[in-house]
């Protein structure tokens, strides 16, 4: 153990002037970027990677928050339906109060006839 360490009891086993990392030389750059682009990866100029625009971000369509207090059994069977049918569970909302909307208004014609 050397005196330098950082943390006495942990042994070190390079030497105390060897801690640096040396930059790689031109031509080492060189060399791999040519055995890089021979495997198949192609090299950019840094100027048309920096010039690339990133795609824009996904706008957000269920925005709101809406919280609902329900029975574990209900809010499975809601977890399960937007699942089963591969939906976001916004998507399965707006279905489940277009339903609703509907057997209302079926509801209310049948009051108004009888």
């Amino acid at each position: 153990m050397t005196n330098g360490t950082a943390r006495p009891g942990m042994a070190t086993f390079s030497l105390d002037d060897d801690d640096e990392i040396p930059v790689p030389t031109a031509q080492q750059r060189a060399a791999a970027k040519q055995g890089g682009e021979r495997l198949g990866f192609k090299s950019e100029p840094a100027e048309a990677a920096a010039k690339r625009v990133p795609p824009p971000a996904r706008e957000a369509i269920y925005t709101a928050n809406f919280h609902i207090r329900t029975t574990p059994e209900d809010r499975e069977r809601y977890d399960e339906f937007a699942y089963r049918h591969r939906m976001k569970k916004g998507e399965a909302m707006k279905l489940l109060l277009d339903l609703a909307e509907e057997a209302e208004a079926v509801r209310s014609k049948a009051t108004k006839r009888g």
